[in-house]
């Protein structure tokens, strides 16, 4: 253990390259869409192998509340992920594996959005 006078810079379990990194995604599911079924299939062990979290599902049955700005398509739903990194996250996106299957969901039901963002590390936030 270090001592007080100790000038080593101290590693926290939140360093960068472990900082969570979400993957958030809108689609447009019309009555009638095309299922879903084969992407699910296909994207089931892509999403497992690189540690995602599914923590919100765009289904149809969503309930989604507009509180501020515009969402432009009263059909689309929102989906967001959970990964462990920035890393892990373009690893999954930009995969070959991926981009193999990602056509039978965007076939299916086009998407309105989706991007990537990082979180932060709240407790050395500093707001400007």
């Amino acid at each position: 253990m270090p001592s007080k006078t100790d000038s080593t810079p101290q590693t926290s379990s939140a360093t960068s390259h472990s900082t969570p990194a979400y993957l958030v995604c809108s689609s447009i599911m019309k009555d009638g869409h095309a299922s879903l079924e084969p992407y699910f299939q296909a994207v089931q062990p892509l999403l497992k192998k690189a540690g995602a979290e599914l923590l919100v599902a765009g289904d149809s049955g969503q309930v989604l509340t507009l509180l501020e700005g515009i969402w432009p398509n009263k059909n689309a739903k929102f989906t967001l992920f959970k990964f462990s990194s920035m890393e892990a996250l373009k690893n999954f996106w930009f995969s070959p594996e991926y981009q193999a299957v990602k056509h039978l969901r965007t076939q299916a039901i086009p998407p309105n959005f989706t991007f990537m963002v990082s979180a932060f590390d709240a407790e050395s936030y500093q707001p400007h």
